[in-house]
């Protein structure tokens, strides 16, 4: 089944977006980090703690934009989409809940993975649905 311009877009936009913040912080953790009010200032074990996530972070976003040109690959990169930026987002509103308003930036952060989760979760849906037919 090819996939349909919509699931593209949301997989192309998807792993776009995990690129540059995978590559950021794998490569660039500083500067990355320093765009939300976060200093790293040299802390080695810090430095460890950022480029872990961004390098699976980078990692899921290569597969999620290998999903949108291979149609047999769309489910599996809508999933991961689904899940790194649902959790992403669900674990900083629960931040939010709990520790208060974060640097804006990490906010609007917060509200587009929750958007691009959501998205992803659709597409996902539909997907399924048009499979099952």
């Amino acid at each position: 089944m090819k996939n349909s311009i919509l699931t593209k877009i949301i997989l192309i936009l998807g792993g776009l977006i995990g690129l540059y913040v995978g590559v950021g912080l794998v490569f660039f953790p500083v500067q990355l980090q320093a765009q939300s009010d976060i200093f790293i200032n040299g802390n080695i074990s810090h430095l460890s703690e950022t480029r872990a996530p961004g390098t699976a972070i980078l990692v899921a976003s290569i597969l999620i934009l290998f999903g949108a040109f291979r149609a047999k690959w769309a489910q599996l990169s809508l999933f991961i989409s689904t899940l790194f930026f649902l959790s992403y987002g669900l674990g900083r509103l629960i931040s939010l809940a709990l520790d208060g308003m974060p640097a804006e930036g990490l906010f609007i952060a917060m509200l587009a993975e929750l958007f691009m989760g959501l998205l992803a979760l659709i597409a996902l849906i539909r997907t399924r649905r048009l499979e099952k037919q």
